[in-house]
């Protein structure tokens, strides 16, 4: 078979082509199996892939920059996007063309499908059932494919023009997928990892580091065998509903919907801090308010757009890790020096704040849940281990140096964001330390527009199924009117919360306690034990239920500490 001889400019053939429409993953039906079968379409796509990546070689900087934004759309912004469900019947009203191009490829793969091994992935599967029932038949023999639903991602394609439905040629490379990974991973929780050290102490600090390390790698791994016991499985949600049926995929999109807006409080929060750090007169409260101005014009870009600006995230996160390595070293006296450190501690002196500490390490691994998406988004699935043990050695050394450095520099006097203590410790270079704050600024409002997608999408969809507000969308102006309205009132709530709960640290507490342990360990273990328990060797047995019981132990002390009062 001479592949190299095809031109990239053909058509699939008509006997291979299958169309794929928009409201479903961009890879379903199209990506291989264990068993290194293939059905002719993945072919095709492997073939068109490798011949896209070649290409690109070639290719200015700017087709690189975008061909970067365009991955990092795909398998990392929407990834949340992918596990929000919607109802089928308010979408199939709205939108009759996407349903009748469901409808054309259910019915061409139906044709094509039974002339290879694998079942149709459009038929549905009873979810109530669970894989554990029947482990002595055939995998791929057994199961058909998960029925689509209509989720967040298809309507925000439709509201967006996002990427996700016109990028269904291409993949990302091994270094994309890499790249994608460690933007996910490393977020502004690094900010308050050297809290978290004063708070923990150095001993159980480490302890606590290591342990969601090794934990959320070990599931991130143990979430793709799952992903691979349902043909037609694509997302978090779908191995939800394999090992826990309809309702494992509702929590799943429930604890989504909700995590989004923990993190829209947290960077409302984060953005007003930053204003204060630039401008110390200004009142906390007046900080929200302009953080709302600042923020709302984010909310009606297309995401398409705001990918470029989330690179923003990344870079300032790593100038803010050399930066406070530049001001350790160069500062010779103490506060703020590495050379002379500041009064630290191997045990905490007060044990309150220990479980803080929880919610905050554990926070750093926030997005360990895109990686269902990244590996279904991935050029070559083979090297997926290889991408996770990667990212994580790059995001977790970038930790293991924040919190060793600003913990370090400032010991016991440290701040709930470390860009705090730059800001007013006297005898660092001004303007250097002045450029990483305007790049911590400029965070929130790089990132916000992306995340807070889904979920006004989430809400607007809900406000126009109610029939009260359903006839004032039959207009334009009267879309946009309950559009615009709609995001406005949402994106208040947020900023009304972060008055409300003004503490970043404790935001953040909440977000790695509740949802990052939930999302990024406990889950995953209890789908891996649905389906694989009986059939496990006793010590694997063991080790998942000992993860998963101190996750669930952390998890639970981390989540009401968030709630109480900070110790004096």
């Amino acid at each position: 078979m001479d592949d190299k001889n095809t031109s990239t400019s053909d058509p699939p053939s008509s006997e291979n082509y299958i169309r794929i429409p928009n409201n479903t993953h961009p890879y379903y039906g199209s990506f291989s199996y264990p068993d290194d079968t293939f059905v002719p379409t993945d072919l095709n796509m492997s073939r068109v892939s490798s011949q896209m990546t070649e290409l690109s070689r070639t290719q200015t900087f700017r087709t690189a920059v975008e061909s970067m934004a365009e991955s990092f759309s795909r398998a990392s912004v929407m990834y949340m996007a992918e596990n929000i469900i919607v109802n089928h019947h308010f979408h199939q009203q709205h939108y009759p063309s996407q349903e009748d191009d469901l409808q054309h490829y259910q019915q061409d793969f139906d044709t094509k499908s039974h002339h290879h091994t694998l079942p149709p992935s459009t038929s549905t599967l009873d979810l109530d059932s669970t894989f554990s029932e029947h482990m002595g038949e055939s995998m791929y023999g057994l199961f058909p494919g998960l029925s689509r639903h209509t989720t967040v991602a298809s309507l925000m394609s439709d509201y967006n023009a996002s990427p996700i439905s016109s990028s269904t040629c291409l993949r990302s490379t091994f270094l994309q997928s890499i790249f994608n990974a460690v933007n996910v991973l490393i977020g502004v929780g690094i900010l308050a990892l050297p809290l978290a050290f004063r708070l923990a102490g150095w001993v159980y600090g480490s302890v606590i580091l290591l342990f969601c390390c090794l934990a959320t790698n070990y599931t991130a791994k143990i979430l793709i065998k799952c992903l691979e016991v349902q043909p037609g499985a694509t997302t978090y949600g779908d191995i939800g509903a394999v090992a826990f049926g309809h309702r494992g995929r509702a929590f799943i999109g429930s604890v989504f919907i909700v995590e989004l807006l923990t993190v829209g409080v947290a960077m409302v929060i984060l953005l007003g801090d930053a204003i204060q750090s630039l401008f110390p007169l200004i009142p906390m409260i007046q900080t929200r308010i302009i953080s709302f101005f600042l923020l709302t014009p984010t909310l009606f870009f297309p995401i398409r757009h705001l990918a470029y600006a989330s690179f923003i995230g990344i870079v300032s996160c790593i100038c803010l890790l050399l930066i406070v390595l530049y001001d350790g070293v160069e500062k010779e006296e103490a506060p703020g020096s590495l050379w002379y450190p500041a009064p630290t501690e191997m045990f905490p002196s007060s044990y309150y704040g220990l479980p803080i500490s929880f919610g905050l390490i554990m926070s750093v691994y926030t997005g360990a849940a895109v990686f269902p998406s990244l590996y279904r988004d991935m050029d070559e699935p083979k090297k997926y281990n290889q991408v996770v043990n990667l990212s994580y050695l790059i995001t977790t050394a970038s930790y293991v140096l924040m919190a060793w450095a600003g913990y370090t520099m400032f010991g016991t006097s440290t701040m709930k964001e470390i860009t705090q203590n730059l800001a007013v410790t006297e005898g660092f270079n001004r303007a250097l330390n002045r450029t990483v704050l305007w790049l911590v600024f400029l965070t929130p409002i790089a990132k916000y527009g992306v995340m807070m997608n889904p979920l006004q999408v989430t809400w607007e969809h809900w406000l126009l199924s109610k029939p009260t507000i359903e006839k004032w969308s039959h207009t334009r102006m009267g879309k946009s009117l309950i559009s615009w309205t709609s995001r406005l009132l949402l994106h208040a709530f947020i900023v009304y919360i972060a008055i409300i709960f003004p503490g970043f640290d404790k935001v953040m507490s909440l977000l790695g306690a509740l949802f990052s342990f939930g999302i990024s360990a406990i889950f995953p273990l209890a789908c891996h034990l649905s389906l694989f328990g009986h059939s496990m060797t006793y010590s694997q047995y063991i080790l998942d239920w000992l993860i998963m019981l101190i996750a669930i132990s952390m998890a639970a002390i981390g989540t009401l500490w968030s709630f109480l009062p900070t110790s004096s």
